[in-house]
């Protein structure tokens, strides 16, 4: 049986979804009070929602001023595909040495991929944006794990919030979705196959694909509220 959902739990859900559907804007403040009366509970449970959202960075804690939903600049976001690029082609030849002795892992990435190819498989009404980051989230780690490189892991699940905060990532068609999966089946053929050069280009073409694709929502966010 899974655990039970307690009511902190909930709200947390109910703020994150709310972030996620741009009722609450990037920058924008939670106020506890305001956010207790929307969701019709007490102030503890919205503090400890809040609390979690802020340890996972999608929002922000500044002393004196209170929770904000966490923002992102296309500086961000230029300087975060450029770390993840550099980390990816960086331990390349680390991650087919493993991937091709490690089995445990090499099938933890092949079950991912089939995961990700169910869940494009899906029809629209069932295709829950937030679903495809977990598991392209999930892709990446043990792409990056296979680098037995703990701190690029670590910092690559840190860079990842920032995105997803700004409602950008899980706001990308489902056609862009359909386009990673056949891009993260090209880096993981290549790093089967033991081909170095191969797996640079295939990561190289899907961090631009996606810089390209995440910088396009955020110039059209910015269009439609340019506050």
């Amino acid at each position: 049986m899974g655990k039970k959902l307690t009511l902190t739990d909930k709200i947390y859900q109910d703020i994150k979804d709310d972030i996620n559907a741009k009722v609450f804007q990037p920058g924008e403040k939670l106020n506890i009070k305001e956010l207790a009366r929307k969701y019709e509970v007490s102030d503890t449970p919205v503090k400890q929602a809040l609390q979690r959202l802020a340890d996972e960075k999608i929002v922000v804690n500044t002393p004196n001023k209170g929770m904000r939903v966490r923002t992102m600049t296309p500086h961000e976001m230029a300087d975060i595909f450029d770390m993840r690029l550099m980390m990816d082609t960086f331990f390349v030849k680390d991650i087919v040495t493993t991937l091709n002795y490690n089995t445990e892992l090499r099938q933890q990435l092949i079950d991912n991929l089939e995961k990700q190819k169910a869940f494009i498989a899906k029809d629209d009404s069932s295709h829950k944006p937030e679903e495809y980051f977990k598991l392209d989230l999930e892709f990446h780690t043990l792409y990056l794990k296979a680098s037995g490189n703990q701190k690029a892991v670590d910092v690559f699940r840190s860079m990842q919030p920032f995105t997803y905060a700004s409602g950008m990532y899980v706001n990308q068609p489902k056609y862009r979705d359909m386009e990673c999966v056949q891009e993260h089946q090209e880096i993981l053929d290549a790093a089967l196959a033991s081909d170095l050069e191969g797996l640079r280009n295939a990561v190289k073409k899907h961090l631009d694909n996606s810089n390209k694709a995440l910088r396009l929502i955020f110039k059209v966010n910015q269009m439609v509220n340019p506050d």
